[in-house]
C-alpha cells in the first residue's frame, strides 16, 4: 500500500547536530538574531557578549528568514542551508541536566 509521503519529493538536507546557537563570544554576534537550525519557528539572539543566547519566536504564522534576517509569513519563507554562527557556547555554557 502507497502512503502519501511516497509522493513527496525527496530533499537532501544536511541533518544538523546542534540547533544552531551562537556562542555570543564576540562583538559580531551582538544584537544580531540567528537561525534556530531544528525550529523554523525560532530564532536566536545574543544580548550581552559572554553570555547564553536568548531563544526568541516568531508571531503565529511566521518563519525566520535568515537571508532575510527577520520573520516572515510562512507562505513567504523558503528553505535556505544553515550558515554556522560565527562562535558555538562553550561546554562551561552548556544547558545542566539536574
Amino acid at each position: 500500500m502507497a502512503t502519501a509521503s511516497a509522493h513527496l519529493p525527496i530533499q537532501k538536507r544536511q541533518s544538523h547536530e546542534h540547533n544552531g546557537e551562537p556562542g555570543c563570544q564576540g562583538l559580531e554576534e551582538m544584537n544580531r538574531m540567528f537561525r534556530n537550525f531544528w525550529d523554523p519557528t525560532a530564532y536566536w539572539v545574543c544580548d550581552k557578549q559572554g553570555t547564553r543566547a536568548r531563544l526568541q519566536r516568531c508571531p503565529q504564522a511566521q518563519l525566520y528568514s535568515e537571508e532575510l534576517g527577520r520573520c516572515v509569513h510562512y507562505a513567504d519563507w523558503a528553505w535556505t542551508d544553515p550558515k554556522e554562527p560565527p562562535s558555538r557556547p562553550k561546554i562551561s555554557q552548556s544547558v545542566s541536566t539536574k
